[in-house]
């Protein structure tokens, strides 16, 4: 989908197309990390950058839909994220941050973006991405059904250059509890996670 048809489906959302909160297994990650300076990539309605700012970490949404960020604008705590309309293609940040952060971003070029994002980390920082796997077909999970955009843990990994240090890569299992869309949905779905430190 492109900007436009982000824009339309936010504008047809009622209040939001995404969980109110971020993933269970990246709140696990984020909440053991020092609140710093964060970018969350393709922020959509602000799930993840509204709860990190809600726990002390100066972040930046970026997004291409305008329709989502004015959503995100708009939750309780957005004022206190910096929301910038931007492709991940092409916006570069001001100065390197201690947690770049991406949920269920889905591209033809995956593997080039996620190390665009890489590069945005300074030395001791994390980078943390969630994603659909190409097993998720199979389960039948809410998510894209092309497989040429999916994750596998061998994509993530293989994104990265030998100046990042993996704690996690691996596949996981959400359910209903830990849903993805807004209202909840009943499909087990299977996701890529990669959680990864920059040493040098």
């Amino acid at each position: 989908m492109d900007a436009a048809q982000w824009d339309e489906r936010y504008r047809a959302s009622a209040g939001g197309v995404w969980a109110a909160e971020p993933p269970a297994a990246v709140q696990e990650i984020l909440a053991d990390l020092a609140p710093a300076t964060a970018i969350d990539v393709a922020t959509g309605d602000g799930r993840t950058a509204v709860w990190l700012a809600e726990r002390g970490w100066s972040c930046t949404g970026i997004d291409f839909s305008g329709e989502g960020l004015a959503l995100a604008a708009a939750r309780p705590g957005g004022d206190a994220v910096t929301w910038v309309r931007a492709d991940v293609h092409e916006w570069e940040p001001a100065a390197f941050v201690d947690l770049v952060v991406s949920c269920y971003l889905h591209l033809a070029d995956s593997a080039a973006a996620v190390a665009r994002m890489a590069g945005w980390v300074k030395p001791g920082g994390a980078l943390v991405v969630i994603g659909h796997d190409v097993e998720n077909i199979a389960v039948g999970g809410h998510g894209p059904s092309d497989p040429a955009i999916l994750y596998t843990p061998e994509l993530l990994s293989g994104a990265l250059d030998g100046g990042f240090r993996i704690e996690r890569c691996e596949r996981i299992t959400r359910t209903s509890a830990d849903a993805e869309l807004r209202g909840g949905h009943a499909a087990t779905a299977i996701d890529t996670l990669l959680h990864a430190v920059r040493m040098r």
